[in-house]
């Protein structure tokens, strides 16, 4: 029997590639995609959720499990501690968007440079390869780059400038850096701009989520 993956989103842009990457990893998987964009609505320009949203992302979350879910991918990055809270209370295995591909980037690299597009996003995706090389017992070097005005892009509708402003500063910045992290599942489709020598470097939150689950329900 196919195994059952609930995909939680609350963002809209998040929804197409990890598709794309379940169908390409785990076909066999039946994914189920489930979409609250209020959630973002509601979180403040610093990023701080309110205890109300904690208990929101934790009604979503018993929803997909009571729903008959096998494992839970949580795309939104910013909910990051909202889903450690609650996934202690959920029976079947929950990822968040970033965690899976902090580990790969700290096993694949000394440098790393992290690259996002939301500044609330940054010191959860950095915490998080902190946490990953903590456990894996090394010190690594990360940067951050801030990508300015893609945001403001892909709000607006233009993914493809969006994409472009990713990939250019991407590119700039790539020549000091052993390992790159694309730090929101909505930047994924900026890889297609990218240098083959650059785009090897890249490590995103999709695949690395699809490989972690499969294993955790196989």
């Amino acid at each position: 029997m196919a195994k059952r993956i609930f995909l939680v989103h609350p963002y809209g842009p998040t929804m197409a590639p990890i598709d794309a990457a379940f169908r390409r990893a785990w076909p066999e998987a039946q994914t189920v995609n489930l979409l609250d964009e209020s959630l973002y609505a509601d979180v403040p320009a610093d990023g701080t959720l309110a205890p109300s949203l904690y208990q929101r992302v934790a009604t979503l979350l018993q929803h997909c499990e009571a729903s008959g879910a096998d494992g839970i991918v949580f795309t939104g990055t910013t909910f990051g501690p909202a889903i450690e809270a609650a996934r202690a209370h959920i029976k079947v295995p929950v990822l968040k968007a970033e965690e899976a591909m902090a580990d790969q980037a700290v096993a694949l690299g000394d440098r790393i440079l992290l690259v996002c597009t939301a500044k609330r996003a940054m010191p959860i995706v950095r915490q998080s390869l902190e946490a990953a090389a903590a456990r894996f017992g090394v010190t690594r070097r990360i940067g951050e780059l801030w990508v300015a005005g893609a945001k403001d892009a892909i709000t607006n509708g233009t993914m493809d400038a969006h994409d472009r402003l990713i990939a250019t500063a991407v590119e700039a910045a790539a020549a000091e850096t052993d390992v790159i992290v694309l730090g929101q599942i909505s930047m994924v489709p900026a890889q297609a701009h990218l240098s083959p020598a650059v785009a090897r470097r890249v490590i995103t939150g999709p695949d690395a989520a699809v490989e972690r689950m499969r294993a955790l329900v196989a």
